[in-house]
């Protein structure tokens, strides 16, 4: 049994000194930059505003937070990420700290409360009237510029849990996503489960589609996205919905991927694939049961009871560091062992 040990949780929880956070912090990309890890997060005013605020540490526990978000939604009323910012993750590629997160184009409380939008060219498209979440890019150098890239998923889809590999494969960026045709909390996700896919483009910052139909003279790879499906719903766990957690691992025996679970009931629950290392659309291994699972009052109860969500997996020497959200209310952490989880996931072949 992989042996997963938590820290002294939860390591960042509401800030009342910092209204932006006043309900919540959770969802938390991190990396390793400079000897200390350097985390993104989304915090929760309660108002209906979700903003990715920054953190950093110099031992993965103890975390410091600057006073003022990092990515806020944007101001312009017709930007895709009006609304919301939130559920990063972080990738070092070529010297530049990318940031992809899920956006809305209204506040959420706006939202419920009737208010709808527009989509740039004026339409009022039903992706936007829903609400649909988006999945936006960023990228700094120095952690104190960001500069925004824009939407890189389509406006006629739900998409969430972008993952930007850590390298090119084959001269191509690689992405990590889970898109469906419905929010992850309707009905028909009951009926089409939500799945992990995988998806290749020349260019970094632009491969969705930007039609709703797929007309009979569709060109692939030009109005299609290259793009395959990767994990799908196995086992009772991950019933509902399976979707990437923090960045792949690059390893000798393949690249070694967390992912979260959902079953029927909505619990959280932790799952390892190991992917080829030149062709990663191909799953060699896959854990049939979860290495991490909610357990305790802390990650039992809450907003969001049962919900451990991880977006990110740090390597330094042999540790790997899991940073999730708990509950969607505060941010835990906990360590396992590369050479043990590589042990693990490799006696379940596929």
């Amino acid at each position: 049994m992989l042996k997963i040990y938590r820290d002294n949780n939860p390591i960042l929880a509401p800030m009342d000194d910092l209204p932006w956070t006043k309900q919540s912090v959770f969802n938390p990309g991190v990396v390793y930059d400079k000897d200390r890890f350097r985390m993104i997060f989304s915090g929760n005013d309660g108002k209906g505003c979700i903003q990715l605020g920054y953190a950093e540490s110099t031992d993965g526990v103890n975390f410091t937070v600057r006073e003022t978000p990092f990515l806020p939604p944007d101001p312009n009323e017709k930007a895709f990420d009006h609304g919301t910012t939130e559920d990063p993750r972080v990738t070092l590629l070529d010297g530049k700290f990318y940031i992809t997160y899920a956006a809305r184009c209204v506040n959420m409380n706006d939202w419920v409360n009737g208010k709808r939008t527009y989509d740039p060219k004026g339409e009022h498209a039903i992706a936007w009237e829903r609400n649909n979440r988006r999945v936006g890019l960023a990228v700094t150098t120095d952690w104190q510029n960001v500069e925004r890239l824009g939407a890189i998923s389509s406006e006629h889809m739900n998409d969430a849990n972008v993952v930007l590999f850590p390298e090119k494969i084959n001269g191509k960026y690689v992405y990590l996503h889970r898109p469906s045709s419905a929010p992850a909390w309707l009905l028909p996700m009951m009926y089409e489960p939500g799945r992990a896919w995988i998806l290749y483009t020349d260019t970094i910052n632009k491969w969705c589609s930007g039609k709703i139909a797929e007309a009979w003279n569709m060109k692939d790879k030009i109005d299609l996205p290259d793009d395959y499906m990767l994990l799908a719903p196995e086992q009772k766990w991950e019933s509902m919905k399976v979707g990437p957690s923090g960045v792949p691992i690059p390893t000798d025996d393949g690249w070694l991927m967390t992912y979260h679970g959902v079953d029927r009931k909505g619990i959280y629950r932790v799952g390892l694939a190991l992917l080829d290392r030149e062709d990663p659309r191909k799953v060699i291994c896959r854990t049939p049961s979860p290495i991490m699972e909610p357990e305790g009052e802390l990650e039992l109860n809450g907003p969001y009871p049962g919900c451990i969500f991880p977006c990110a997996n740090v390597v330094t020497g042999d540790e790997i560091r899991l940073f999730y959200g708990i509950c969607d209310i505060s941010i835990g952490t906990a360590t396992m062992s590369l050479a043990s989880a590589l042990d693990h996931v490799k006696k379940f072949k596929v």
